[in-house]
């Protein structure tokens, strides 16, 4: 009878560490969602700020450059409206739109930048602070992406240990196939 007790005794403190660090890594979680979600706003508050500043250069002059311009930006504020959603929702493919896109803004801004660094023959001090704003930006963006991509992550798998395993998947066709080979040679 002592040894059960001791073996009940041992058994119950590994579950409470277990229960301790699973409420830790779902307060770590909970972290990083509003963490995201905090980008999210943000990164909607940014495009709606372009989609301000666009409309106003198209009725000041309007230009099919502007009208291009204006049908990116509302693109963006699409594809962010799309990340919130994703998050709020914990829906992976929706975070992945974002992603995806944010990816190839980040290509394209260091296109810019290393294309202006090397268009430019001498130091001007006003391309400089162009310069700092864009290293900024990218190194802004790339953080956003980051945690993001951290979270999306965490919820791709989620989603996948909830819906079936694979390599129970993986195996039931192949007893199929067995089965039926089987069923060949007996006839």
């Amino acid at each position: 009878m002592p040894d059960k007790k001791k073996s009940k005794s041992k058994k119950k403190s590994p579950s409470k560490k277990d229960k301790k660090s699973k409420s830790k890594q779902a307060q770590q979680l909970e972290k990083l969602a509003q963490i995201c979600r905090g980008i999210a706003v943000f990164d909607l508050l940014h495009a709606l700020y372009f989609t301000v500043q666009t409309i106003i250069d198209l009725v000041q002059q309007f230009s099919a450059v502007g009208l291009l311009a204006l049908v990116g930006v509302g693109f963006w504020v699409v594809v962010v409206l799309l990340l919130i959603v994703g998050l709020w929702k914990r829906r992976p493919n929706l975070v992945r739109y974002w992603l995806l896109f944010s990816m190839s803004g980040f290509i394209v801004d260091i296109l810019f930048l290393l294309w202006g660094l090397a268009t430019s023959i001498t130091v001007d001090w006003d391309r400089l602070e162009e310069f700092v704003i864009i290293f900024i930006g990218i190194f802004i963006e790339s953080a956003s992406i980051y945690v993001i991509y951290r979270y999306y992550k965490i919820i791709n798998t989620k989603g996948k240990k909830l819906c079936c395993n694979k390599s129970s998947d993986k195996k039931s066709p192949k007893k199929g196939k067995k089965d039926g080979k089987k069923k060949s040679r007996k006839k």
